[in-house]
């Protein structure tokens, strides 16, 4: 194992290749940034932001099945798990494949509770009819957006609730009556409303 200035001059190197495969993108050399991101990987494979834009570029050339392994990759490195979750989510969906799709997305709301990918979660389960997962998924991000003080997107999110509260009658906890000694009735009712 590296001591801690081995390490640190070898995190330095990786973020330099790293920084110089940003500017290669950015100026739209594909190959070379390619080269500097992989150069990065090789120095220090645990930059996960390296592994995502690799990742990227691969999908971008249209090399799904190798953007796929390396979002797979990235996904063992804490700093960019969830987001390489929602990426790969993206690649199943594109392939037709819904349930691996949903799988990663719901594996990266439970990292990172990220808006963008509840909503999108929440719209798999609309298209999938999941109405009582839709449902908990909209509750959720009317929860966090009244918590962030996000009134427009909580308003939208309640709306939502309020449609899908009608699909998912039967379903929903929260909106069947409960027996008086219905003690696991009383039990979800409250949990689904949290």
């Amino acid at each position: 194992m590296p001591t801690g200035s081995a390490q640190s001059w070898s995190r330095r190197l990786a973020d330099s290749h790293y920084q110089r495969g940003l500017a290669l993108e950015q100026r739209g050399d594909i190959a070379q940034a390619l080269r500097e991101y992989t150069e990065t990987i090789t120095i220090d494979s645990t930059l996960g932001d390296a592994y995502l834009r690799l990742a990227a570029l691969r999908e971008r050339m249209g090399d799904a099945r190798e953007a796929a392994l390396i979002y797979s990759e990235a996904i063992r490195l804490g700093d960019s798990r969830a987001q390489a979750l929602v990426q790969r989510s993206h690649l199943h969906r594109a392939a037709g494949r819904s349930r691996e799709a949903v799988s990663d997305l719901e594996a990266a709301v439970e990292l990172e509770p990220n808006p963008d990918a509840l909503q999108e979660l929440a719209q798999h389960y609309i298209e999938a009819h999941a109405w009582a997962a839709a449902l908990a998924t909209f509750r959720r991000i009317a929860s966090s957006a009244q918590a962030n003080g996000e009134s427009a997107a909580a308003e939208r999110a309640r709306l939502e609730v309020r449609a899908l509260r009608v699909l998912a009658a039967e379903t929903d906890p929260c909106t069947e009556p409960v027996e008086k000694h219905d003690w696991v009735g009383r039990s979800l009712a409250r949990i689904a409303r949290r």
